[in-house]
């Protein structure tokens, strides 16, 4: 059979009907990572364990090679819309049922993109018995949305860096919509609007802090501005939220003032993206930085806040790549590692500092994770790891430097190619029950000469 692409009408019911044959909720929840099982544990609340699952499936995860062309991509970026439903569904502790669950995939898929009608068509408010041909309707209404709004993925040239916040966008309207369904037992239609409004607001303000920071350095040239027009037009937003799209995309506000209209929970998530643009569009000139950290400042975010949302952008970009991909051709950390002592001693200081001002908080999170500190450990000894073990060193990494915000130097732009440093500082090469076995004579590794000593070595 020939395969289908994203224009052929029919090509989202395959791919669920694909995931849904190979669904085994059983191995679903043993693959969740811990934190989040443990945040699902407590089923009446679902939503940290979704924007758990939420923010990782939005990390750069491919550690091999990229999908062959924006078609596949394409697809690749379903799939995760329709694996996040599926976990959602394993937390909650709801037995599996193909055809139950192909019917709320359809529902939930075409509520998040705005084919409200289609989506009670398939999930109706009251219970009856659903014709299968509401169902394919449904499919049909999402899958027409999908490929308006996201295909071909990523942005034009000249276009504001808008998809992976559009992204992010839809991703949590899935999960806000599968958490009401689960725990109500049917789709509201009031929610299901104050969803689309919320998610407008998100869209609308994500469109004006991008366009503001793109203006910053310069003005907006005419091949620009028609392809962001173009951008806007394809949102998906309702009429009255691409008014405003279109005005602030025309003449957007100051960034404080910006800052200070979004909502408390949306700012991080601006600042996410700002982040993540200035990475993406390489953003040099002194106007942009001025405004993202403008931005910042106005936002108030909190040290951790600041420090998650910086590593969850570098996260997305995808800047460990090299390192991983360096282990997987068997690495020699200690030769690179050397290496360090001809860099210049500013970068060694930052870093030294960073992790011996934290090491007793730096072992305490890496014990408790267990295997993270076995697989660093392994590493840094020149073992190659497996792409899962590599997935799990990844994943353990970014959530560390959230955890201990000194730590988001290792997330920023290059900042992986500093791990070797960070396997001379701390002792990966005992086991982590051993870590707090200083040598007789030594300095100790909580202060900041033990860390120095470790560097020289």
């Amino acid at each position: 059979m020939k395969a289908r692409t994203p224009i052929e009408r029919g090509w989202l019911d395959e791919l669920v009907a694909a995931e849904l044959d190979r669904h085994d909720p059983q191995a679903a929840l043993a693959r969740l990572p811990e934190d989040v099982r443990a945040a699902g544990s407590y089923t009446a609340d679902l939503a940290p364990a979704a924007r758990l699952l939420v923010a990782r499936s939005l990390r750069f995860h491919r550690l091999e090679a990229q999908p062959a062309g924006p078609t596949a991509t394409f697809l690749d970026e379903i799939r995760h819309h329709v694996a996040l439903l599926l976990d959602l569904a394993v937390l909650r502790g709801i037995p599996f049922d193909r055809s139950r669950r192909r019917l709320e995939l359809a529902a939930f898929l075409a509520a998040a993109l705005g084919e409200v009608e289609a989506a009670l068509e398939a999930l109706p408010v009251v219970a009856v018995l659903v014709d299968d041909r509401d169902v394919d309707q449904a499919l049909l209404a999402a899958e027409r949305a999908l490929v308006e709004g996201f295909h071909p993925p990523g942005d034009p040239v000249l276009g504001l860096p808008l998809h992976p916040g559009l992204l992010a966008i839809l991703r949590r309207r899935l999960a806000r919509i599968a958490m009401g369904y689960h725990r109500d037992g049917r789709l509201e239609p009031a929610s299901l609007a104050q969803h689309g409004r919320y998610a407008d607001v998100e869209t609308v303000l994500l469109v004006e802090a991008l366009a503001g920071l793109l203006a910053a350095d310069a003005p907006v040239e005419e091949r620009a501005r028609l392809v962001r027009q173009r951008q806007v037009a394809r949102l998906g937003v309702s009429r009255a939220a691409a008014r405003e799209a279109r005005a602030a995309l025309a003449a957007p506000r100051p960034p404080g003032t910006i800052a200070a209209a979004a909502p408390p929970r949306v700012r991080p998530f601006l600042v996410e993206q700002l982040l993540l643009a200035t990475l993406r569009a390489r953003l040099a000139g002194d106007g942009a930085a001025r405004f993202a950290d403008a931005f910042v400042a106005a936002a108030e975010l909190d040290a951790a806040t600041l420090a998650a949302t910086r590593v969850e952008a570098a996260a997305q970009h995808g800047d460990h790549q090299v390192w991983f991909e360096a282990i997987e051709g068997g690495f020699d950390w200690q030769a690179l590692a050397g290496d360090w002592e001809a860099a210049t001693d500013e970068v060694v200081e930052r870093v030294t500092t960073a992790v011996s001002d934290n090491l007793g908080k730096i072992v305490t999170e890496i014990r408790q994770t267990g295997e993270l500190g076995q697989l660093l450990a392994r590493a840094a000894a020149g073992a190659k790891l497996t792409a899962e073990e590599r997935a799990k060193v990844r994943l353990q990494l970014i959530d560390l430097a959230k955890t201990v915000p000194a730590l988001a130097i290792f997330a920023a732009p290059g900042g992986m190619l500093l791990l070797p440093l960070l396997a001379k500082l701390l002792p990966f090469n005992l086991l982590p029950s051993a870590w707090d076995k200083p040598q007789a004579g030594a300095a100790k590794p909580g202060t900041k000469e033990g860390a120095k000593e470790e560097a020289k070595k």
